[in-house]
């Protein structure tokens, strides 16, 4: 067989093929929904993530390693809000105080920029 006789052949079987895919609905399986709502979640924490000062990120660690997060923040009694806040700014300085001294810049800014 000759090379264009078989791109003819290829080329009828793959029509064939794709006018039958191209009639057929939309995939809608459940494994095909939680890829792209998984796609979606990870872009949007990304672009969370990109979109936070090196301080706020400084301060998202410290609540996640005291397992807390910002709306366990919002649901406390204000003694208990200052009290988190206050061991969440020793912390910050601390690190701060911690990376001066090894001559580490931009911890809670981003110097970059």
């Amino acid at each position: 067989m000759s090379i264009s006789a078989y791109a003819g052949l290829t080329g009828a079987s793959l029509s064939a093929g794709v006018s039958g895919a191209a009639s057929s609905p939309t995939v809608t399986d459940a494994s095909a929904n939680a890829r792209n709502s998984g796609a979606g979640n990870a872009l949007s924490d990304f672009l969370d993530y990109a979109n936070k000062t090196p301080a706020q990120r400084m301060r998202d660690s410290i609540l996640k390693s005291m397992g807390l997060s910002e709306d366990d923040l919002k649901s406390m009694s204000p003694e208990k809000r200052k009290a988190v806040e206050e061991t969440i700014r020793q912390r910050i300085k601390e690190a701060a105080e911690e990376a001066v001294k090894h001559g580490k810049t931009g911890l809670v800014t981003d110097v970059t920029a």
